[in-house]
């Protein structure tokens, strides 16, 4: 492939007398397609959908069900990507044309536990939520399709198209199952800061096992840590910690 590109470049220097710029020799360079299948660390897990971004280019796709993708870029691009609950990785592309291959094992991330202050202004839930929307923001940000495209007019002046086709794509369901997961993560880290192990332990003095087999039966749902306060939510778990110790089998409901 070397030879041939300079044969290329050599023929275009001649052409042109010399005055060609380095950003017109690089259009001519082949554009690589870069694919691989995204897993967890240990490859027993298929992540699906996870995001893959050209950092250079902008260009974005999603990984499909078995956990593949394929995506186009030039030499010294660099694809990040990522997974929600996942630490990103990035590939550096080498080849000057034709495919890498770069299959991405991921590391999952640890759940989120301190219930701590970190400034005056945001707390490390907030801060945490801030840093994941940045990473996905490219995909969050991308409009999903509807069945009627007021984008386009037809010739009879109606104004809009008719099109289950393109919101049934594979492309465009990929998003809407992204999007959805992206929400319940957000959901679920609200939940592990407010209603951490470390503060119900406080609260209750469970440690342990028992910790966690209080915690398994009494979570509140993301709804009602979402309005309750603190004050309220120490008395919520005081009273189910003192019932389940006196007997593990009794269950209360949320709202009692």
């Amino acid at each position: 492939m070397k030879p041939i590109r300079l044969y290329l470049i050599t023929m275009l220097l001649t052409l042109t007398g010399g005055a060609v710029s380095l950003p017109a020799l690089a259009q001519i360079e082949t554009p690589v397609t870069v694919r691989g299948q995204i897993t967890s660390i240990d490859g027993k897990i298929v992540l699906y959908p996870a995001t893959v971004r050209n950092k250079q280019t902008g260009a974005r796709v999603f990984s499909d069900q078995g956990g593949f993708y394929r995506i186009t870029a030039r030499q010294g691009d660099e694809i990040l990507v990522s997974f929600i609950g996942y630490v990103s990785d990035s590939v550096k592309v080498i080849n000057l044309a034709g495919t890498q291959v770069a299959n991405i094992r991921l590391k999952a991330r640890e759940r989120f536990l301190p219930q701590v202050e970190v400034s005056g202004k945001w707390n490390a839930y907030q801060l945490d939520s801030i840093a994941r929307y940045e990473e996905f923001k490219p995909f969050l940000e991308t409009k999903e399709k509807t069945l009627v495209n007021t984008e386009k007019r037809t010739d009879g002046g109606f104004g809009m198209v008719f099109s289950p086709f393109t919101r049934g794509s594979r492309k465009e369901k990929d998003l809407r199952r992204f999007k959805k997961l992206y929400e319940e993560n957000e959901r679920q880290q609200f939940v592990d800061y407010r209603y951490s192990k470390s503060f119900v332990s406080t609260v209750t003095g469970l440690k342990g096992d028992s910790l966690t087999q209080f915690t398994n039966i009494y979570t509140p749902s993301y709804g009602m840590l979402r309005t309750i306060n603190q004050e309220d939510l120490i008395m919520w778990i005081s009273v189910r910690a003192k019932k389940w110790r006196e007997n593990p089998a009794v269950r209360m409901k949320e709202n009692e």
